[in-house]
C-alpha cells in the first residue's frame, strides 16, 4: 500500500482522523435513524405483506444499480504513475478483474491485470472487438466454476443523454452473455465485467463509504447457493444490485483464513476515497452534497481483494451504514458525566495494579485481624514464661516453651497465613480504594424533611405489661418548606359556633356545672 501515499506530482492529502460531529449534524443523523427504525414494522425491510409479494415476484427483485466508469481511468493512470513495485496489487493492495467499458453500444476501452508483471493495463484499439469480448467471456464453464461468467453495471451520469436506458445490473451466463453482446444498441453504456468466484458457497460483496473522515464498510452476502442454487442467475448473485431481502447485511468481515482482511479492505478503501477526493471525482460527477461514492470489493478463495465497481449512494444509506461509528463519538458517549464520582467505578481511573477489590479488600482486613490477635496471643505467653523464670527458687526455664507456642499457634492460623495474598504481607503503599478524579468530591444535598419520634402511650399497650417492642418505631416526616396555604389558619365558616360548644370542651364548664346542683 506504499504506492499510495507517494506524491505524483500534486499536493499530499494532510492526515485526517475522525472530525468531531456537530450538534447540528447529531440531530440529523439522529432523525435518520428514528425514521429508518420507524419505517420497519416487525424488523420487516418494507412491511410483512409487501415483503411477501416480493418473494413472490421475480422481476421486481433489481434496485437501481450504476457504475462510475472514469474510476478505472483513473487506477490505470495511477498504476503507471506508481513504479515502487512492478504489480498493481502490490502498490494498492488490490486487483482489477477483465473490465470493458461500452459507450453507446461499442467497446470504448478494456482494462486488466497482465499475467506476466501484474501490472493494469489497456488493451490495444484493435483488440475492442465484440467477437474478442465473447470469446474472453463465453468459454465453456467447468464443473467446479459457478455458471454466472460476467456482470453489467449502467454508467452513472448526471446527464439523461449519457445513461443507459435501464439502470439494473444484471448477471449473465455464457448463453445470456452472447445475447447480450449481440442485442447492443447505441443506448447501451455501461460495464462488461468478468464475474469473480467469490470465497464461499455464495456470492456477496463489501461495501466501503466514507463520511466525517470515518470509513466504515458493509458486507452483503446472497441467500442463495451461487452453485447448484435456486432462482434465476440474478437472484443466485444479487447483493446490493437486487433487493434486501435477497441478501443478509454485517459490518464486519470475518474469515477463518483471512484474519487481516477487514483491515485491508478499509486501508485499500480509505486510500482510494483519498485519491478520489484529490482527483475532484466528485466535482466531475457533478455530485450534490447528499451524495457520496461507495466501493464494492470482493475476495477471492486465492485470498485475493478485488475492486468490482464504484457507485453513488445516498446520504441515507451511508449513515445507515456509518451508524456505530457515529453512535460512538455522540456526545452521550465523548462528554464527562456530571457527578460522575458518586457512581460506582465513575471515574476514569478503573484499576490499577496495587489496588484489590472490596471483596478481596476485606478478606486482606480479617487476616490481617488474625494475625493480629495471634502476635498479641504470643506476647502474652512468652511475658508470663519470662515472669516466671524470674522468681526465687523456681527451676529454669523450658527452652521449648516459645517454640511450642510458636507451633500452637501455627497451627491454629495456619490456614488464615496460608491464604494471605502477596500484596498482606507487606505494608501497602496506597490504603485507599476510592475512586481517583481530578475533582473533588461533589456536595451531596441534605433530604428536605425531617424525622420526628411520635409519643407513645403506655395504656395504648394494653394487656401488655412491658413496654411493646415496636415503641418508638413510629415516625413522621416533616417537610423543612411547608406550603403557604398549610401554615394559614381555616376559614370562619369551617369553625363551630361558639353557642355549641360543650361543657367539657368550655374552659371552666366543670366548675360551673358543680356550682348549679
Amino acid at each position: 500500500m506504499g504506492g499510495l501515499d507517494m506524491d505524483y506530482g500534486r499536493p499530499p492529502l494532510p492526515p485526517k482522523g475522525p472530525l468531531a460531529v456537530s450538534k447540528k449534524d447529531m440531530e440529523h443523523i439522529r432523525r435518520v435513524f428514528d425514521q429508518d427504525m420507524s419505517s420497519k414494522k416487525l424488523n420487516s425491510i418494507i412491511s410483512p405483506r409487501e415483503d411477501a409479494q416480493m418473494f413472490r415476484s421475480l422481476d421486481r427483485h433489481a434496485v437501481p444499480c450504476e457504475g462510475i466508469v472514469e474510476l478505472y481511468e483513473l487506477l490505470w493512470r495511477w498504476g503507471h504513475r506508481t513504479t515502487d513495485q512492478p504489480g498493481f496489487a502490490k502498490n494498492f493492495g488490490f486487483a482489477i478483474p477483465d473490465t470493458i467499458i461500452i459507450e453507446k453500444g461499442k467497446p470504448y476501452a478494456w482494462y486488466f491485470v497482465s499475467k506476466k508483471d501484474g501490472s493494469l493495463l489497456r488493451k490495444s484499439e484493435g483488440s475492442l472487438t465484440v467477437g474478442a469480448v465473447e470469446k474472453k467471456f463465453c468459454r465453456d464453464r467447468k464443473d467446479d466454476e459457478s455458471p454466472i461468467c460476467a456482470a453489467w453495471y449502467p454508467v452513472a451520469s448526471q446527464f439523461s443523454e449519457a445513461r443507459c436506458h435501464s439502470p439494473m445490473a444484471e448477471f449473465m451466463t455464457p448463453g445470456s452473455c452472447r445475447e447480450f453482446l449481440s442485442s447492443l444498441r447505441c443506448t447501451h453504456s455501461g460495464i462488461i465485467q468478468a464475474f469473480v468466484e467469490p470465497c464461499g458457497v455464495s456470492n456477496f460483496l463489501v461495501r466501503t463509504v466514507q463520511y466525517k473522515n470515518q470509513t466504515s464498510l458493509s458486507v452483503r452476502t446472497n441467500r442463495a447457493l451461487l452453485v447448484n442454487g435456486k432462482g434465476n442467475a440474478f437472484d443466485k448473485c444479487a447483493t446490493f444490485e437486487g433487493w434486501e431481502g435477497l441478501s443478509s447485511s454485517c459490518s464486519r468481515y470475518r474469515s477463518v483464513g483471512q484474519p487481516h482482511m477487514e483491515d485491508l479492505i478499509l486501508e485499500a478503501g480509505e486510500a482510494l476515497n483519498q485519491r478520489i477526493e484529490l482527483e475532484c471525482v466528485r466535482h466531475m460527477l457533478f455530485l450534490e452534497p447528499t451524495q457520496h461514492v461507495a466501493l464494492h470489493f470482493k475476495v477471492t478463495k486465492d485470498q485475493m481483494l478485488y475492486f468490482i465497481y464504484a457507485s453513488v449512494v445516498s446520504e441515507k444509506d451511508v449513515i445507515l451504514q456509518t451508524r456505530p461509528q457515529l453512535l460512538m463519538r455522540d456526545s452521550c458517549m465523548t462528554e464527562d458525566l456530571p457527578c460522575q464520582a458518586l457512581l460506582p467505578g465513575g471515574t476514569e481511573k478503573k484499576a490499577t495494579p496495587y489496588e484489590a477489590p472490596a471483596c478481596a479488600k476485606r478478606l486482606q482486613d480479617r487476616q490481617r485481624e488474625a494475625q493480629a490477635a495471634l502476635d498479641d496471643m504470643r506476647n502474652l505467653l512468652e511475658s508470663e514464661s519470662s515472669e516466671r523464670s524470674r522468681r526465687e527458687g523456681s527451676l529454669p526455664p523450658i527452652h521449648g516453651l516459645s517454640q511450642a507456642t510458636d507451633r500452637a499457634l501455627s497451627d491454629v492460623g495456619s490456614s488464615g497465613r496460608r491464604r494471605r495474598s502477596l500484596s498482606a504481607r507487606g505494608p501497602s503503599k496506597f490504603d485507599s480504594i476510592l475512586p481517583k478524579v481530578h475533582y473533588a468530591r461533589p456536595a451531596v444535598p441534605s433530604v428536605p424533611y425531617q424525622i420526628h419520634s411520635l409519643q407513645h402511650s403506655l395504656q395504648e399497650s394494653g394487656r401488655y405489661e412491658y413496654s411493646p417492642p415496636f415503641l418508638g418505631q413510629d415516625v413522621v416526616k416533616r417537610p423543612l418548606v411547608t406550603p403557604a396555604s398549610a401554615r394559614t389558619e381555616p376559614p370562619g365558616s369551617l369553625r363551630p359556633p361558639q353557642g355549641s360548644l360543650s361543657a367539657r370542651s368550655e374552659p371552666g364548664g366543670l366548675a360551673a356545672l358543680s356550682t348549679s346542683r
